[in-house]
């Protein structure tokens, strides 16, 4: 199945999925998961995405294949960091990605606040939150984060806030994501209540949340951002 009729199906699916809780589709950003993938493909991305009138923004795990790849990207196009980020990586990543969604720990986000000072740039983030407790996976506990708030609080002038972004561990059923979303959902229910929206961009807070097996219950549960490689591109090299 080419690009484009995969695309079209991810498409159905998401329209498919706001239609369920009354939500336009436009209202949920989606972001091609590009790992191992080839510019040749992402290319063809951009043209489809280009003639369907979808914003273009691409998600790449690891700095080495984002080095490679952010020159060969038109102007239009987002790049958002998504995958696990070492301190030792950090300069690379502010310099190269419009947004670094997976800011896992206090120690990172000082340090990209520092690297982006340096470089006179506000750099666009959201805070990973490991709303499952996996023992496996990275972010802040929900009770963390408003430590992370408040220091992102003080940091403005070179941190934008957006939202908040998890990743849940792989289950064959996507409705065993269904519990996790909606506790990102009321998490950000609790925080907009507790005034906390305020530390965001547009005191908006955004939830990227769902892959290309779960991103319609994640949709229906309120995401506002969607990861979607495997559905697109097939499966990955």
């Amino acid at each position: 199945m080419s690009i484009e009729a995969r695309l079209q199906e991810v498409l159905k699916r998401l329209q498919s999925a706001a239609g369920k809780v009354g939500r336009h589709p436009n209202s949920v950003t989606l972001v091609a998961v590009s790992k191992t993938k080839s510019i040749e493909a992402m290319r063809e991305y951009s043209a489809i995405a280009g003639r369907l009138a979808l914003p273009v923004v691409f998600g790449e795990n690891y700095l080495q294949e984002i080095k490679e790849k952010r020159p060969h990207l038109t102007a239009d196009a987002d790049l958002h960091m998504i995958g696990p980020l070492q301190s030792n990586k950090v300069r690379d990543a502010v310099r190269l990605c419009d947004v670094i969604e997976s800011v896992h720990s206090l120690k990172v986000l000082e340090l990209i606040a520092k690297e982006a000072a340096r470089i006179a740039k506000r750099q666009r983030i959201l805070l990973q939150v490991n709303i499952g407790a996996d023992e496996k996976k990275s972010g802040f506990t929900p009770e963390g984060l408003l430590e992370a708030l408040s220091v992102c609080e003080k940091l403005s002038n070179d941190l934008c806030v957006e939202g908040l972004m998890t990743i849940l561990p792989y289950d064959e059923n996507p409705e065993a994501s269904r519990p996790y979303f909606r506790a990102m959902a009321g998490l950000r229910v609790r925080l907009v209540g507790g005034g906390r929206a305020l530390v965001f961009h547009n005191d908006t807070i955004l939830l990227s949340m769902g892959m290309s097996d779960d991103f319609d219950v994640a949709v229906e549960e309120g995401a506002d951002i969607v990861r979607v490689g495997t559905a697109i591109f097939g499966e990955r090299n």
